[in-house]
């Protein structure tokens, strides 16, 4: 089992370290990363969450998010993650930093309290050949960037409420990248 450093409200280090289903069950401050990743075809790649997961069971992504590990740099955490979940393997360099937003999220009793780390993955990325750990990933769907945000808001419901992420992202998206 992952152990996980525990931060407090400003996102220090406080000195402990709890397991994944301690931080969800005692709602403690933790550091997470989401990356979304964009295609060199304009597509942006989403997932639906396993059902085997612990929170937010069969609802859709980002392209993926995942814990930092206790001690582990967000950036190894992202590499890590793409390479667990989803079979990307990639340079850390290759991974754009967007901004880190603190959040606190609710799925029945588990509270996701976090701040994460917002990056883009940018490339000639195959999103048929990703290879998927059932764990943690249902399903993957590639969107078309200029229906992203459309896609998101018909779904809103069936999408994991980080509403302040993914309006960032679709602003940052849409600014940076032809439509």
């Amino acid at each position: 089992m992952e152990s996980i450093d525990v931060l407090d409200k400003n996102g220090n280090l406080v000195g402990l370290t709890k397991s994944r289903d301690e931080i969800h069950r005692d709602g403690d401050w933790h550091r997470a990363v989401n990356i979304w990743i964009k295609n060199n075809h304009g597509d942006v790649l989403v997932q639906k969450r396993s059902a085997m997961i612990d929170l937010f069971k069969n609802r859709w992504d980002v392209s993926l998010t995942g814990h930092v590990r206790a001690g582990e740099k967000n950036t190894d955490a992202a590499q890590r993650e793409l390479k667990e979940e989803l079979g990307i393997e990639t340079d850390a360099r290759e991974l754009q930093f967007i901004d880190t937003i603190k959040s606190k999220l609710k799925d029945g009793v588990l509270r996701d309290n976090q701040f994460c780390d917002i990056y883009l993955l940018c490339g000639d990325i195959n999103f048929k050949k990703v290879k998927k750990q059932k764990e943690e990933v249902a399903q993957t769907k590639s969107v078309p960037l200029a229906k992203l945000e459309t896609f998101i808001q018909k779904n809103s419901d069936n999408f994991v409420p980080r509403r302040e992420e993914y309006k960032k992202m679709l602003r940052y998206l849409q600014s940076n990248f032809k439509l």
